[in-house]
């Protein structure tokens, strides 16, 4: 994975956290106006979500970002060069998965970390024919 998408993820899951705090407070608290005529006693409206089913939602995305954050936590970051400045045996692997599966050459030189003319390279040897 990714580690890029790895954090945009977890952005989304943040911003969904937030989003849905800020409905909760909405929901929560009366929306403030001038009444023209005294208003006739009438029985609070029940709020659109309950607040134990707003709760569950975000314990549920909360245990989600968690999971989200380890898996980023335990995919290691693609090796993009050895330290004599070869590309790693790994990284091969994966580009060559990558161009079997159909992968442009720009995705690959993208994803590998690898340059273009490697990528391109692999493409050649390895995509379907």
């Amino acid at each position: 994975m990714n580690p890029i998408l790895g954090y945009v993820l977890i952005a989304l899951a943040v911003l969904n956290l937030v989003g849905l705090l800020v409905l909760f407070r909405r929901l929560g608290s009366p929306v403030k106006s001038e009444p023209v005529a005294p208003p006739a006693p009438a029985p609070d409206p029940e709020p659109a979500i309950q607040p134990d089913q707003l709760a569950g939602m975000l314990r549920r995305l909360e245990n989600r970002l968690g999971d989200i954050e380890d898996q980023v936590r335990r995919t290691p970051s693609v090796n993009v060069t050895a330290e004599s400045g070869t590309t790693s045996d790994r990284t091969l692997a994966l580009a060559q998965r990558l161009a079997r599966q159909g992968a442009s050459v720009q995705d690959i030189a993208d994803t590998c970390g690898i340059s273009y003319t490697e990528a391109e390279l692999l493409h050649r040897l390895h995509a379907g024919r």
